[in-house]
């Protein structure tokens, strides 16, 4: 039988710059699998990032913000395979 996790986060990351500031919002969602349950030394794993724009009416991201209604813009989905080495 297979033992699972999940996690999840959002992060909004903020860069200042002379005259100008970023601002970029994104949301991982990973799933652990624990695949030998014996030796406990090998995890899988499924780790997806949903990227948004950000809700900033005075530019243009911020107008496209709208236009997908708050909605994720890009998704980046990796896979995991991590041993323990002792």
């Amino acid at each position: 039988k297979a033992t699972q996790f999940c996690a999840a986060e959002r992060t909004r990351q903020v860069t200042l710059a002379p005259g100008n500031v970023i601002v970029s919002d994104s949301e991982t969602i990973t799933e652990f699998t624990l695949v030998d349950d014996d030796t406990k030394n090998h995890i899988k794993g499924i780790s997806r990032i949903a990227v948004y724009l950000t809700p900033n009416p005075n530019s243009r991201e911020g107008v496209l913000w709208q236009q997908v209604s708050g909605k994720a813009v890009a998704f980046f989905d990796y896979e995991l395979d991590m041993h323990r080495e002792c």
